[in-house]
């Protein structure tokens, strides 16, 4: 019986830790990267699957780089599981993509990943599975990616030219006018 206070001040901590993870920088209007500066070059793992690696035109199945990556473009929606404006976002996101392959300019110059930052796979598979992600997600569990990168708050939505990781746009927290990011990625492929 006496453990049942100190239990929930832990619940109480971990909540709270939850929010200040998820909370702590949302709404800011600084963003996190400068457009035109270019982002430290960083390794991806090796597509999950087959469907992946045609996605983003890799020549193989191994760790690649933003640069490998056969597009003009690539949109990075950094996203956490645990995250409450990333479950708000990821229908947005999905629509997005889905905009995207259906405009036969932006099919061909623009891909969109995930990077589930902090999430272990059963955390990111619940996240696909539930949101019903099509595009391909990347784990971030370790915070290699995200690590060299200064951190990145969730959810973040950075779009770099493949050519020299340059940044072109950056949202952080949920997209309040997907008509605005649209006409925005139409705008930087017809430049690139």
């Amino acid at each position: 019986m006496r453990h049942k206070p100190f239990l929930k001040y832990l619940q109480l901590l971990t909540l709270l830790l939850l929010f200040l993870q998820c909370y702590s920088t949302h709404g800011a209007e600084d963003e996190q990267f400068t457009v035109g500066t270019r982002v430290p070059s960083f390794t991806l793992p090796a597509p999950e699957n087959a469907q992946a690696q045609k996605y983003l035109e890799l020549a193989s199945a191994q760790p690649f780089t933003i640069s490998k990556i056969g597009a003009k473009i690539v949109v990075i929606e950094f996203f956490s599981a645990m995250c409450p404006h990333c479950q708000t976002n990821a229908p947005i996101v999905n629509r997005l993509y889905k905009a995207i392959q259906d405009d036969a300019r932006l099919s061909k110059d623009v891909k969109l990943i995930g990077i589930a930052v902090g999430n272990n796979k059963k955390q990111a598979d619940a996240f696909r599975k539930t949101y019903k992600v099509p595009f391909p997600v990347f784990l971030d569990e370790e915070y290699g990616i995200t690590g060299p990168l200064g951190g990145v708050d969730t959810p973040t939505m950075l779009v770099l030219a493949t050519a020299d990781s340059k940044v072109l746009a950056c949202h952080v927290g949920v997209i309040t006018d997907f008509d605005a990011v649209l006409k925005e990625l139409r705008e930087l492929s017809k430049k690139q």
